[in-house]
């Protein structure tokens, strides 16, 4: 059984490798051609369009698995259906459920060699690569308003003008209120640096505000400790769906801590727990087509249904996603639910399988 297992592993793993090879290439090249056209802004060149598109690749390559397994596990198992191997094994008393666990033992170590990848390494690469973009084409990052970026720590409301990739924040103002929320204080600062596990405000104007009257204090420096660090600043950067779950898990702290609305990256870290699961469900929806009705197509046709279904859970999932966050769905069914669907549908079909 264990060789025969490592065949079909080989042979659907080999047809999930191909599917992916030829999706990266395809948004390779368009991800490319499309950053040409900001080639020659600023200090942006050829080789750094390359670039970028290059640190790109193991995010999409995270994001296309799902669709990936589904129609490289569809090609795998229905070439060895059209050479007549999957009869072969049927008739050698091989059940179907024998077959499909070793179609699930290979893909369950690919779902979590791209599972690390989409949590280890893509998130990091695609803070790097909007960092390295937003630096060579002189533009800001992690700004939110055109007058910068906003937000809240405890009392305090923060507004930094210009956040630039090394740390150095420029025109940094600091509104604290009371509970009451009556204006105590304000703080300007021309330049900031993070350093220390603290910001290092110089040439400070710090106004504080009472009954009495208002007390300005002129200062060449000031340490400023707040939550809202660079590290948390960054997520901002970058779309939460791109997002690792650590890092979603972490802001959604700071949002709850100071208040804040927390929906979009509520869901976004259920969607994102979720992915795995329903890499699983893709890969196993796969096998009722093979076994069933499709049995004796050809590989356009299973390329064209698996693309189909996959293409058609991505807009279920989009969509359904957006109706949890209008009409209040909890996050959690909000993204649960499409995965639910497809593992109901898999069941409903395994029954016709004989």
């Amino acid at each position: 059984m264990r060789i025969l297992d490592g065949y079909i592993a080989r042979t659907v793993a080999g047809q999930i490798a191909s599917v992916m090879l030829i999706l990266l290439a395809i948004y390779f090249f368009s991800t490319f051609v499309a950053e040409m056209g900001d080639v020659g802004k600023g200090d942006y060149t050829v080789t750094g369009a390359l670039l970028f598109t290059l640190m790109q690749i193991p995010l999409y390559t995270y994001q296309l698995f799902p669709l990936v397994a589904l129609v490289g596990t569809m090609l795998g198992l229905g070439a060895l259906a059209n050479t007549s191997e999957l009869t072969v094994m049927r008739a050698a008393g091989v059940s179907v459920r024998r077959i499909v666990i070793a179609v699930v033992k290979v893909s369950l170590v690919m779902v979590i060699a791209v599972t690390l990848i989409g949590e280890l390494i893509a998130p990091r690469l695609e803070m790097q690569a909007q960092a390295y973009r937003a630096e060579a084409l002189g533009k800001n990052i992690s700004l939110n308003t055109k007058d910068g970026l906003w937000a809240r720590d405890g009392r305090s409301f923060i507004n930094i003008e210009r956040l630039l990739v090394d740390g150095h924040a420029s025109n940094v103002r600091i509104y604290r209120f009371a509970e009451d929320h009556s204006l105590r204080e304000t703080i300007f600062a021309p330049r900031g640096i993070y350093r220390d596990d603290a910001w290092q405000l110089e040439q400070v104007i710090r106004s504080r505000i009472s009954p009495e009257g208002v007390e300005t204090r002129r200062m060449e420096n000031m340490r400023w400790e707040s939550s809202l660090n660079p590290s948390v600043i960054d997520v901002v950067a970058i779309k939460p769906e791109n997002l690792s779950a650590t890092d979603l898990w972490d802001y959604l702290s700071y949002m709850r801590e100071n208040g804040l609305e927390d929906k979009r990256y509520n869901l976004a870290f259920w969607i994102r727990i979720m992915i795995p699961f329903a890499t699983g469900g893709m890969v196993l929806l796969a096998v009722p087509f093979v076994f069933g009705s499709m049995r004796n197509v050809s590989i356009g046709q299973r390329i064209m249904v698996g693309a189909l279904l996959g293409i058609g859970f991505y807009l279920f999932n989009a969509i359904f996603n957006r109706v949890g966050v209008i009409y209040d769905i909890p996050p959690f069914l909000a993204a649960s639910l499409p995965t639910f669907v497809v593992y109901a549908l898999w069941g409903l079909m395994m029954r016709r399988v004989r």
